[in-house]
């Protein structure tokens, strides 16, 4: 098991070549690469549900007051193919584990040294609940893709903000697939 794991899952089974050239879709290329070598990476967190527990520190914990029930947290890093590279998790399910929370502990503790991988320039396509963890990928030169946020006072998107967003969803789709298969 542990050849398998190694020669075909995570960061360590392929290179950033490989990634580029072979595990990003030419839609991605296109809408977010600008045809540059960038590194185009999806990144969503999803829910594993849990049985109701008899620790109760636990229980409280991994409770949800957004889902309703008890359930911890992964986060899932992917290209736009589908390959799975990261898998970061389980969090608990509080208020403090949120997916940019998630995201931002990713990248500051440097889990299965993703920072080794990205390269300026490097785009994550990621949801709207992402958005506090934007000012590190700004930090770090990581350029983010994101369907359109109404500003204060907005009472809707632009022509262009609003033609952009579906794109986004197109992209990070692909995700959102293998959870519900």
């Amino acid at each position: 098991m542990r050849g398998f794991v190694s020669l075909y899952l995570g960061i360590d089974s392929v290179t950033r070549e490989s990634l580029i050239k072979e595990h990003t879709k030419p839609l991605a290329k296109k809408l977010f690469g600008n045809q540059a070598e960038r590194l185009i990476l999806v990144l969503d967190g999803t829910y594993i549900y849990n049985n109701k527990s008899n620790n109760f520190q636990f229980q409280r914990r991994s409770f949800s007051l957004h889902k309703g029930s008890p359930l911890v947290k992964p986060m899932v890093v992917v290209t736009t193919t589908g390959h799975f590279l990261i898998t970061v998790g389980p969090y608990m399910s509080d208020g403090k584990n949120n997916d940019a929370a998630i995201l931002n502990h990713m990248l500051k503790t440097n889990i299965d040294d993703i920072r080794g991988l990205l390269e300026e320039g490097d785009v994550f396509v990621v949801d709207r609940v992402f958005r506090d963890a934007l000012p590190l990928l700004m930090d770090l030169g990581i350029n983010d893709e994101m369907p359109a946020i109404l500003q204060k006072g907005e009472t809707q998107l632009t022509t262009g903000e609003a033609n952009a967003s579906p794109l986004v969803t197109k992209v990070s789709i692909t995700l959102t697939a293998y959870y519900n298969a």
